[in-house]
């Protein structure tokens, strides 16, 4: 891989990563943006602490893609994580709690699904994801042709 691309690849890991800790940690104080639904505010992101959890677990692989992978594998780790997000569009549009995990350990003891806006990001993360990884590694390979 080119070092452009590799710059491209652990910037675009990085950043998904930083965000999705950040929208974990988010989830666990009163915010109008992820959180639990309460009497009092209803987030434009309902989460659950589960749900949160998955989040700071998906930001720090990110994280691990973008600062501890071999720069000549991360192309593929990149698409893996985009196939792992897709799986979990699928997974949620079956079940919308994610055949209950996703309501385990909830503050409030409410059940509550993925929305159609989490259905949007996580399918938006997976065809991102797989789409760099594969200009990445497609472009290293034409590189190694010449």
């Amino acid at each position: 891989m080119s070092f452009r691309n590799y710059g491209m690849v652990k910037s675009y890991a990085a950043l998904v990563g930083v965000i999705l800790v950040a929208t974990g940690l988010l989830g666990f104080i009163s915010n109008p943006l992820v959180g639990e639904q309460t009497a009092t505010q209803t987030p434009l992101f309902v989460t659950g602490t589960m749900h949160d959890v998955v989040h700071l677990a998906t930001g720090l692989l990110a994280l691990y893609i973008a600062f501890m992978v071999p720069a000549a594998k991360q192309a593929a780790w990149v698409i893996g994580f985009g196939v792992l997000y897709l799986v979990v569009l699928v997974l949620t549009l079956i079940s919308g709690d994610l055949f209950g995990v996703l309501s385990m350990f909830g503050k409030t003891g409410n059940s509550y699904g993925v929305s159609g806006g989490d259905d949007l990001l996580h399918a938006a993360l997976g065809v991102v994801s797989i789409g760099v990884g594969y200009m990445a590694g497609g472009a290293s390979a034409r590189m190694a042709k010449r």
